[in-house]
């Protein structure tokens, strides 16, 4: 079998479609694209696609992951090409490489997330959200309420936090750069820190700006870990 990872956004109107729903775009798209995708065995089988952590409803993002694994071998240049030719508007794959032997995969590997908000606010109340995000970082704890399995709990999300800074892009409005945890150490959503804030603003826009493995000062993309395959300077 041969192992591909391959990188690509998920914009525009296609935010809204669900993760069930994209794993099914996928697989139609790798199909008309006449790529030669392994299944797994037995009575029920299922395609040997995997993808990287979920990206919640509304929001865009501008580098997903997916592996898979092919009966044949195939020039990472041509499946990248392949599928572009056939995915919709909003879908793009934008990276592929073969994989080695033994490689990670993507929600074992990944723990760091990059989001980028924009934020439509009062041009009288814009020092005041700055304040209130500058406060937020500057707590040692920020809890907030999630409903998982075992019912409603309180969680403290600041030690997920990892980074916040704030750009203003004009009299009304900011843009908001979080890095934070994901994966099993943690997850931090953007939505639950801009919860926090008791003044009025719009998010005009969220994007997943990257993922990437991070571990005592050593970062690394899910790309990294790929062996690169043919041209990849592909418009």
């Amino acid at each position: 079998m041969f192992e591909y990872r391959l990188c690509f956004t998920k914009l525009n109107n296609l935010k809204y479609l669900s993760h069930l729903n994209l794993m099914k775009t996928m697989e139609r798209a790798i199909r008309r694209a006449g790529i030669p995708l392994a299944f797994s065995e037995g009575f029920h089988p299922h395609p040997k696609i995997s993808f990287g952590p979920a990206l919640a409803l509304g929001i865009d993002s501008m580098a997903e992951y997916l592996d898979l694994e092919l009966v044949a071998a195939m020039e990472a240049g041509l499946i990248l090409d392949s599928l572009n030719r056939v995915l919709p508007d909003g879908l793009r794959i934008s990276e592929a490489k073969r994989l080695g032997p033994g490689a990670k995969s993507l929600n074992a590997l990944i723990n760091k997330a990059a989001y980028r908000v924009l934020l439509q606010i009062e041009p009288d109340l814009k020092e005041a959200v700055k304040q209130q995000l500058s406060r937020l970082f500057q707590m040692t704890e920020l809890n907030i309420f999630r409903t998982g399995k075992e019912g409603q709990k309180t969680v403290n999300i600041r030690p997920w936090m990892h980074n916040l800074t704030i750009e203003e892009k004009s009299d009304t409005m900011l843009a908001v750069y979080l890095v934070g945890e994901i994966g099993n150490n943690g997850n931090l959503r953007p939505e639950e820190v801009l919860d926090r804030i008791t003044l009025p603003l719009k998010v005009v826009a969220l994007t997943r700006n990257g993922l990437w493995y991070e571990e005592k000062g050593l970062v690394k993309t899910p790309m990294d870990f790929g062996e690169q395959i043919g041209d990849m300077d592909h418009d």
